[in-house]
């Protein structure tokens, strides 16, 4: 006998809301010569594939470099929990079908509210940056050993990180990025700045820009300084900065303040020693970022290589 909803009532808000951004989704046209690289049973990943060419370079160089990937129901403090950012190995929970079923047949559902927060809750984790991470480790050279230094290469390596998710967002635009962003597929949605529509030598300014805001905040530079800072090491760009400073504190700070404090604090030193047997035939020299963050130089000339590395890459 098929149940039906809760007094047959109409959907929730919550409810209502999700169902709306799964059918926008669902709504994008596929293209299929990129599903050979899609990851069966994640959601709305063949519609990220058709719609960003970062996305497709990004699984591309990923599965270049041995990279897999396992369906196994997978919450977001059990990913952060996880000492290992060098596994090549990355698990999702395959809600896809899951998904699709709910958008047509939520009013069989009893209740509904119950299964959507279900649904987020264990859809929170973007395979796209966590790809990127692992990406990063071939293109940066090697890490110190002592912890401060370590954890601030550790806060570089996640501004780039910071910074690719602003260039997925960017290409997916405001029509759909909001809704990939809420649904956790995506971490950053598009800007509302236009300097992705620019010509690539100021989009790349701003890039760098936005990469040294978030580098800073991932290091608790007080807000009220990062906009002089930021004119000091680029300077002859205000209007980029200006914007660049209002995207990168967009970073939350639950995750500058909280969850990247406390993993550095747990697992640092376990994340050195494996980084160390990863680059142990680099032939790079280490790299020390420096102690005042006024001094970058080396740091955007890494970052340039980390663009060129994904934005001239042919998707």
């Amino acid at each position: 006998m098929k149940k039906t909803n809760k007094k047959g009532r109409g959907p929730q808000k919550e409810v209502q809301a999700f169902l709306s951004d799964i059918t926008l989704l669902s709504s994008i046209p596929i293209n299929k010569k990129f599903s050979k690289q899609a990851v069966p049973e994640y959601p709305f990943d063949e519609q990220l594939l058709s719609l960003s060419s970062i996305y497709r370079t990004s699984r591309k160089l990923f599965l270049k470099q041995g990279g897999s990937f396992v369906p196994r129901v997978c919450s977001t403090m059990r990913s952060l929990s996880s000492p290992d950012l060098f596994q090549n190995e990355l698990q999702f929970s395959p809600l896809a079908s899951e998904m699709t079923w709910f958008k047509d047949h939520w009013q069989e559902v009893y209740d509904p509210e119950v299964l959507v927060s279900s649904m987020a809750a264990f859809n929170q984790i973007s395979l796209y940056h966590e790809q990127n991470h692992r990406i990063l480790w071939n293109l940066l050279p090697r890490a110190p050993e002592e912890q401060r230094d370590f954890c601030r290469y550790l806060n570089f390596a996640e501004s780039l990180v910071i910074t690719l998710d602003l260039i997925l967002g960017d290409q997916i635009g405001k029509k759909y990025s909001d809704t990939f962003e809420r649904l956790k597929s995506i971490y950053r949605p598009a800007g509302a700045d236009a300097w992705s529509q620019k010509s690539s030598e100021q989009y790349r300014q701003y890039l760098l820009a936005v990469m040294y805001v978030s580098y800073l905040a991932l290091e608790l530079v007080h807000h009220e300084d990062i906009p002089k800072a930021l004119d000091y090491v680029l300077p002859g760009q205000k209007k980029i900065n200006k914007d660049a400073v209002e995207r990168g504190l967009e970073l939350s700070e639950l995750f500058t303040l909280n969850t990247n404090l406390q993993w550095q604090k747990r697992y640092w030193k376990q994340a050195q020693e494996q980084l160390f047997l990863y680059h142990k035939n680099s032939k790079e020299d280490v790299h020390y970022l420096p102690e005042d963050p006024l001094d970058f130089e080396e740091e955007f000339v890494i970052a340039q290589r980390v663009l060129n590395y994904f934005l001239d890459e042919k998707s």
